[in-house]
């Protein structure tokens, strides 16, 4: 019989601060407690500023709605105006620096802009590109993209959803097919391909009538291509679609392929538009009793071939990795970027966004917070760093605002874990044993932990094979 120990953590009962083995969690972010409300985009611009788009009125402790614009170290840009009216959905960076703003807003910093609009390298609203009126102005806009040619899709949010198309000045494109129905849910992902065509991804169950789950494909004037159906089953969701270098693409959501009861969250495609069998990636686990789980809600294709990716789940391939996890290429779970004890969520999406900078790290946006992060729990966006050390094994002791605290580790995959406390370092008491790869204490049905009942606390994690 074997054993592998973690580092011991102490806890003073006066001290503020969370001690921890180091996680990826970024302390120079300095973005303070966070957003009020959900990020739903997040995006690196050419000059190192973020653009932060959500359901939030405040980021960062100052009153910014909906929209703001950080430094690169996480503080407000003061420079940026005070944000819009309404939701802002997405963010998408032009070639030029210009970005495109789509959301359920009925002005965009003070000027009329009707769910869609776009600012310029200075933060400003650009005045040449006025998309108003819309056809179902009423309705907000949820996904956005952009073609080569300069011109703009966008999916309006209905029961049904609909896609329309802009000139580079925001006038509706008249020789594009405006008419085409996504039956029964929302459009979530529109990818133009480099072929011109369009692939548009969503929680549709058909397109004008016709059976396509999920995903269907567009001619570059907009006309349904009868030719393509996705090979998925009803009630799939694919929310996010990623192209790579060699024009494979990723897909993202909740998917069932046809003649599968196993529900996936990641395939890939070839450029021909074929699922790749090939592709098998690690199973994801999903948060016990959260609504709208097992998903991946963002992803990131990386320079080195990995991916990175966001969403609603807790363990990847055996690993601990609640709400970001990063793969190899051929989907295999990275155990050098360990996200410790990863996102919180609050029961709905977890990350949504995820953003690289030219450093690389890691923004991340959506419905959580973070558990450590220098003492504080950011809510709804943080900063990952790259990576950090290869499959270890972590002991957390955190105390709270009001004076409980908890205990938890995380263990890589196989053989039995054991979650231990001391106040000697030398009588240890097993917490929890259990294969899980997160162990913590104490539980929901417990009653809170208070410090001033333990003044000096140790943790410390085991293995057994």
């Amino acid at each position: 019989m074997s054993w592998l120990a973690a580092a011991v953590i102490v806890l003073a009962a006066f001290s503020p601060r969370v001690f921890s083995q180091a996680s990826l969690f970024d302390p120079s972010f300095a973005i303070g407690s966070g957003a009020n409300g959900y990020v739903y985009s997040v995006l690196v611009q050419q000059d190192g500023r973020i653009l932060v788009g959500g359901d939030f009125t405040q980021i960062a402790g100052q009153s910014h709605p909906y929209l703001a614009r950080l430094n690169g170290d996480g503080q407000i840009d003061t420079s940026f105006a005070c944000g819009t009216d309404g939701t802002v959905y997405r963010l998408i960076e032009q070639p030029d620096g210009k970005v495109l703003v789509g959301g359920s807003f009925s002005n965009l910093q003070g000027v009329a802009r009707q769910s869609i609009g776009r600012l310029l390298t200075n933060g400003s609203v650009d005045l040449s590109f006025d998309a108003n009126p819309l056809p179902g102005s009423e309705k907000s806009v949820i996904a956005l993209g952009l073609q080569t040619d300069g011109k703009v899709l966008f999916g309006n949010f209905a029961t049904s959803g609909e896609l329309f198309r802009l000139n580079t000045n925001g006038q509706l494109d008249v020789s594009f097919v405006q008419t085409n129905i996504f039956q029964k849910w929302y459009i979530f992902s529109i990818r133009p391909l480099t072929n011109g065509s369009i692939l548009v991804g969503g929680g549709f169950q058909g397109v004008n009538d016709f059976a396509t789950v999920g995903l269907a494909l567009l001619d570059a004037n907009g006309r349904l291509d009868t030719n393509y159906t996705s090979g998925l089953e009803t009630n799939s969701n694919p929310t996010t679609i990623v192209e790579q270098p060699d024009g494979s693409l990723l897909i993202g959501g909740g998917m069932w392929r046809q003649g599968s009861t196993n529900k996936i969250v990641l395939a890939r495609m070839n450029p021909a538009l074929a699922w790749d069998t090939s592709f098998c990636p690690d199973y994801f686990d999903r948060w016990p009793f959260a609504y709208g789980y097992g998903y991946v809600y963002s992803i990131v294709s990386l320079p080195n071939g990995k991916i990175l990716l966001g969403g609603n789940f807790q363990e990847v391939g055996g690993f601990w990795r609640r709400g970001i996890a990063q793969l190899d290429s051929e989907g295999r779970v990275d155990p050098c970027f360990d996200p410790g004890l990863g996102l919180s969520p609050s029961y709905f999406f977890g990350a949504m966004a995820l953003a690289r900078q030219p450093d690389g790290k890691i923004l991340v946006g959506g419905d959580f917070f973070d558990l450590i992060s220098g003492g504080t729990n950011r809510t709804h966006i943080t900063r990952l760093l790259p990576q950090s050390d290869c499959d270890n094994l972590r002991a957390y002791l955190r105390l709270q605002g009001d004076g409980t605290f908890f205990i938890a580790a995380t263990f890589p995959p196989g053989g039995t874990n054991i979650l231990q406390v001391s106040s000697n370092l030398v009588d240890w008491i097993d917490r929890e044993v259990s294969a899980s790869p997160y162990c913590w204490g104490p539980k929901a049905f417990e009653s809170p932990w208070r410090v001033s009942d333990t003044p000096l606390i140790f943790v410390r994690g085991k293995k057994q094979y």
